[in-house]
């Protein structure tokens, strides 16, 4: 299973909602919040490739392979 880490980042760049982060980003809330979550069916190469860019970070550290 995917699971999501954005909360770790967001909480280190001191970024205190999903709303300011859409704001900083131009990601939509939606997008942000499914991410968040963990609920989405799948992220895109721009979403993922703008949260590298904005947290200066690799995929990997927005996202994390669990097992079942």
């Amino acid at each position: 299973m995917i699971q999501p880490k954005l909360h770790i980042l967001m909480g280190q760049n001191k970024i205190k909602s999903i709303r300011q982060l859409s704001e900083k980003t131009g990601i939509s809330r939606a997008a942000l919040t499914k991410l968040y979550d963990g609920e989405g069916k799948g992220i895109e190469y721009a979403t993922l490739n703008t949260l590298c860019t904005f947290f200066n970070c690799q995929p990997g550290e927005l996202l994390e392979y669990v097992p079942d």
